[in-house]
């Protein structure tokens, strides 16, 4: 810049490296993964169970309890715009995610109600509808389970095309551990990034 010292910085938006990309799942759906692909991608050997109770009740803070399918169709998380571009997977991904989130947030139902916000997950309350629904509908009753315990599944807009682990068990008061995989979030690992990293073949706008 002509004067020195001087000092950049960068940011790959607000992320916490762990679990799910956002745009990282987008990025594969449009290359061509399923939702179990990508959901297996991002946490690692999970088991996606696809008949959990669809009347489960939960608490919603400000709103009340619900049952744990119309909670996820009010989920303001993604875009619904993806599901037209070649993304659809990735809206499954994220009701699956968002769907479990809920769940071992408020210990099926039992342990008090979830925020609304991004400290949480984003919530509105009426169906955001379109593309969202039908993925929720499409997943419907699909959960996230490591030996038969729901898992607290991570996520967030932006990795900068890595991946931490983190222990997807760790909320449990039962012992139980699960450390979901690291990963270079590429199709060919380490080599593939950053020109081939799956965040920026979903176009992030936060991706450096």
């Amino acid at each position: 810049p002509g004067f020195s010292p001087a000092f950049a910085a960068f940011s790959f938006g607000a992320p916490h490296f762990k679990g799910m990309s956002q745009y990282g799942a987008y990025g594969r759906a449009k290359s061509g993964q399923s939702a179990e692909d990508i959901l297996k991608a991002y946490y690692g050997g999970i088991e996606i169970k696809k008949d959990y109770d669809t009347g489960k009740q939960i608490g919603v803070a400000g709103f009340g309890r619900m049952d744990i399918e119309t909670y996820t169709k009010r989920i303001y998380e993604v875009p619904n715009t993806w599901g037209d571009n070649g993304g659809f997977e990735a809206l499954k991904a994220q009701a699956v995610a968002a769907r479990t989130y809920a769940l071992a947030w408020t210990r099926e139902g039992t342990g008090g109600n979830i925020c609304t916000d991004q400290g949480c997950q984003v919530y509105k309350n009426s169906n955001k509808g379109g593309k969202w629904e039908e993925a929720v509908n499409a997943t419907k009753g699909w959960v996230l389970q490591k030996d038969g315990k729901l898992i607290k599944p991570w996520y967030a807009s932006t990795s900068g095309g890595y991946q931490e682990s983190y222990d997807a068990l760790s909320y449990r008061e039962d012992g139980s551990h699960y450390n979901t995989p690291s990963l270079w979030d590429t199709p060919s690992g380490r080599g593939g990034w950053t020109s081939q990293a799956y965040e920026k073949t979903g176009g992030s706008p936060w991706f450096y």
